[in-house]
C-alpha cells in the first residue's frame, strides 16, 4: 500500500463570517501524490491524544511553509520587520514535529517547516534576515513564475541533499525569516552564497529529517521537475 504522508495544515485568516480557514496548497497534494504516497492533511486539534493518533496513523510526515513563526515560541519579543503569527500554531506544530521525531518516522520540512523545526529543538530565527549581520541578498523573489529559480544552494557533503542533487543547486525562494542558532539534533546541510541557512538535517542516526528553506513543491507544475526527487526520497524513506 502507498504510504500515508500526513501533511500539517495552514491557518488562513479569511474574511468576516468565515474566519480561520485551516487548509494545505495543493502543490504540496501533487508532489506527494506524484512521488507515490496519499497526502491527508491534519488540522489544529487540541483533543488529548490527538497528535499522537495523527502520528500512528501516518507513515511520513511534510511540515509546509506558512505564516512567521511567533519569537515568543523561542524567547524573544517581536521586531518591527515581524509579520503576522498564530502562537496556537506554532505550539501545535511544534508538538506534533517532537512526536514525531519520538516515533522516528520521515519527515520533510519547507520553508516555514524548516524554521518551525529548528525551534521544535532548540534553535531560534532571524526575524528577517535583513537583521543578519553579514551582507544578505533578496529572498523574496520577484521572478513571475514560483517554478522560476533566483539563486543558488551550496550542498555539504554526506548529506541527504549531496546524496541527490550534488554540491548545488539552483533554486527558488519566497522567505524573510531564516535559522540563526540551529537546535539540537539538527545540523546545517545547504547555505545560500550570502550564508543563509538553506537546509538542516538531522545530526545522529535519525532515518530521515530533511528541512529546506525554498519551495520544491512549486515545480510538480513542470514537466521535467527537478525537484522531484526531494518528495521521492520522502517516499522512499517510508517504505
Amino acid at each position: 500500500m502507498k504510504p500515508i504522508i500526513g501533511i500539517a495544515a495552514h491557518p488562513t485568516l479569511q474574511e468576516r463570517n468565515h474566519g480561520i480557514i485551516q487548509s494545505c496548497g495543493e502543490n504540496y497534494l501533487k508532489s506527494v501524490e506524484k512521488a507515490g504516497g496519499i497526502p491527508l492533511i491534519l488540522p489544529i486539534y487540541e483533543e488529548p491524544g490527538a497528535i499522537e493518533k495523527y502520528v500512528s496513523m501516518c507513515d511520513g510526515f511534510l511540515i509546509p511553509g506558512g505564516i512567521d513563526v511567533n519569537p515568543l515560541s523561542y524567547g524573544e519579543g517581536p521586531h518591527p520587520l515581524l509579520q503576522m503569527t498564530r502562537l496556537e500554531y506554532d505550539s501545535y506544530e511544534i508538538r506534533l514535529i517532537q512526536e514525531i521525531y519520538k516515533s522516528r518516522k520521515p519527515m520533510l520540512g519547507i520553508c516555514r517547516g524548516i524554521q518551525i523545526i529548528n525551534v521544535a529543538f532548540g534553535g531560534t530565527l532571524w526575524q528577517d534576515v535583513s537583521l543578519r549581520p553579514d551582507p544578505t541578498f533578496r529572498h523574496q523573489q520577484q521572478e513571475m513564475d514560483s517554478c522560476c529559480v533566483s539563486h543558488k544552494v551550496l550542498i555539504e557533503k554526506d548529506s541527504i541533499l549531496h546524496s541527490l542533487f550534488g554540491s548545488e543547486l539552483l533554486t527558488n525562494s519566497y522567505h524573510h525569516q531564516s535559522v540563526r542558532e540551529t537546535g539540537r539534533g539538527l545540523k546545517v546541510t545547504a547555505r545560500a552564497q550570502d550564508g543563509v541557512v538553506e537546509a538542516l538535517e538531522a545530526d545522529g542516526g535519525y532515518p530521515f529529517l530533511l528541512a529546506l528553506q525554498w519551495h520544491p513543491e512549486c515545480f510538480v507544475t513542470l514537466e521535467n521537475n527537478p525537484m522531484a526527487p526531494i518528495f521521492a526520497k520522502l517516499i522512499e524513506a517510508c517504505e
